[in-house]
């Protein structure tokens, strides 16, 4: 018997003080920061996460079939400069592969106030996306009631792993554009990427104040997890410091 399911929506809460862009992770949606666009609220932020396309359906071909890096990053490009139209101060962070958009962000906009990575893999190194993904798609299979579809996910996930690989490369050799302070989150005990790639990215920006967090004993999605409370705190604090009051 399937299980009915409750599609996300974007996240789109006003302010006060600055605008904050939150982007989600590959196989999410914006309830992976349902909880920090929370409490950026209460602090007075505004708060914005779009819907990746592809991405909040009940079949992950929908990820594989409808969307794409580039189409990704233009949704990235609309969500900042929306916020952009209100806001004159604005933030843009990222889990996972939304902090690789983040961070391009960043390298080409420097008009933006900052923001950072949560757990996202800017440089190469070894993952388990691809066995995530299919862990992820059986799971959705069996809710939905449907037949097992990991044959028609393995012929077509390989090569949009590759391209999200492409644009990572493409921010990493862009760092040393990037002239904003930067924010480096990092789950200590990351299922899915080598941690140690936080450490890496840190290393390649030594030209602009970089404010590191290590959650020791967390797993990857840090935003929804064990860790989420102090992640939350470190943000705001990252907020405050960096902030023009109005």
């Amino acid at each position: 018997m399937a299980v009915r399911f409750r599609q996300p929506q974007p996240i789109h809460y006003s302010g006060t003080k600055a605008g904050v862009v939150l982007l989600h992770a590959y196989t999410g949606s914006p309830n992976d920061m349902n909880k920090i666009a929370h409490r950026l609220q209460e602090a007075g932020y505004a708060v914005s996460a779009p819907l990746f396309a592809g991405h909040g359906t009940d079949n992950p071909l929908d990820i594989l079939q409808q969307g794409n890096p580039e189409l990704w990053w233009q949704q990235t490009q609309v969500a900042i400069a929306d916020m952009k139209q209100t806001y004159k101060q604005v933030f843009v962070f990222g889990l996972s592969l939304g902090g690789i958009f983040a961070m391009r962000a960043l390298t080409e906009d420097h008009t933006l106030a900052g923001g950072g990575v949560f757990s996202s893999p800017i440089f190469s190194g070894k993952d388990n996306l691809l066995s995530g993904f299919l862990r992820y798609a059986a799971y959705l299979d069996r809710l939905a009631g449907r037949d097992n579809q990991s044959d028609r996910i393995k012929a077509l996930l390989p090569a949009q792993l590759d391209a999200i690989k492409q644009v990572a490369t493409l921010v990493a050799q862009q760092l040393p554009a990037i002239t904003q302070p930067v924010f480096i989150a990092q789950a200590g005990a990351d299922e899915l990427i080598d941690a140690n790639q936080a450490y890496t990215l840190k290393a390649a920006l030594p030209q602009v104040p970089v404010d590191f967090h290590w959650y020791a004993n967390a797993r990857h999605v840090i935003t929804v997890n064990a860790a989420h409370h102090e992640l939350t705190k470190d943000v705001l604090n990252y907020l405050k410091q960096e902030e023009v009051p109005v």
